[in-house]
């Protein structure tokens, strides 16, 4: 099981955005879950070839035709993709899906689930078992670290929101967390193969994911490998979705946000200690 560590501090963003929130929050969102269904607590992003989907909540989907095979997004602000095959390009979007009108060369082949922290992107070659790291353009990629292929094959990642990343397994049922240099830290068992859609809801801390043996079901995690819940979107089967993410901006607060809370605690503090007297 995971380091229960992970859930204490809640590190959002690198280099430019060193953030850290406590998860008492986060916590408190994934513990309701566990009375219900209620879907994801943010959108979350699927690529599924051809199509790409946002679910939000138990019913709230929206859906974007795209001209290739754009598997892998990496959502900051907005969703960039790069597609499964080298011959086919990538695309900037919107969060509402619309292209921006940039495109993004293609990279290389096996590519099927995306994820950024930020400031470059990251996916796993599904054929040589290795998490490559690349430009926010996905540009300029390169092997970041080599997986144990003896033991697995892996196909899933996302973005810890601390500087590390989960990778999630094809042949096995275990997903994995690893440092960037590719020491694994801990793991947990889903109980199912073919796992998809691998991403972390950074406004819950939780784990999202999906398998191909279950179109359209996707289910939700904390890390440390408790089962929240399981929902099924009957308009995403049979669609193949196999990259997933959430927009990790939506975690970052603003520094205004950060000044009205500031103002709202020092009142209530206040406000304490003229009853107390």
């Amino acid at each position: 099981m995971l380091n229960g560590a992970i859930l204490d501090l809640w590190g959002l963003k690198t280099m430019r955005k060193h953030i850290t929130l406590i998860a008492v929050f986060g916590g408190a969102l994934a513990a309701s879950n566990s009375f219900g269904q209620t879907g994801p607590n943010s959108t979350y992003y699927l690529g599924g070839g051809a199509i790409l989907w946002a679910i939000h909540g138990l019913g709230d989907t929206m859906v974007n035709s795209v001209s290739s095979d754009e598997y892998n997004i990496a959502v900051d602000g907005d969703i960039r993709t790069t597609a499964e095959r080298s011959s086919f390009p990538g695309t900037q979007y919107d969060l509402s899906m619309n292209p921006t009108g940039t495109t993004y060369g293609g990279t290389w082949a096996g590519l099927f689930d995306g994820t950024t922290d930020g400031v470059k992107n990251y996916t796993v070659d599904y054929d040589t078992d290795s998490v490559l790291v690349f430009d926010r353009d996905w540009q300029n990629g390169q092997t970041l670290f080599s997986l144990d292929s003896s033991a697995h094959q892996f196909l899933g990642i996302t973005y810890d929101g601390q500087g590390g990343l989960y990778v999630s397994d094809w042949a096995g049922t275990m997903v994995h967390h690893y440092t960037m240099n590719g020491v694994e830290t801990g793991s947990f068992d889903v109980g199912y193969d073919s796992i998809t859609c691998l991403a972390m809801d950074y406004t819950t801390g939780t784990l999202w994911m999906g398998s191909q043996n279950h179109k359209g079901t996707f289910d939700e995690y904390m890390t440390d490998g408790t089962h929240l819940q399981t929902v099924t979107y009957g308009g995403i089967n049979p669609p193949n979705t196999l990259g997933g993410e959430f927009d990790l901006a939506a975690a970052v607060p603003e520094p205004a946000s950060f000044a009205v809370l500031g103002l709202g605690l020092g009142a209530f503090a206040l406000l304490r200690r003229k009853r107390a007297k």
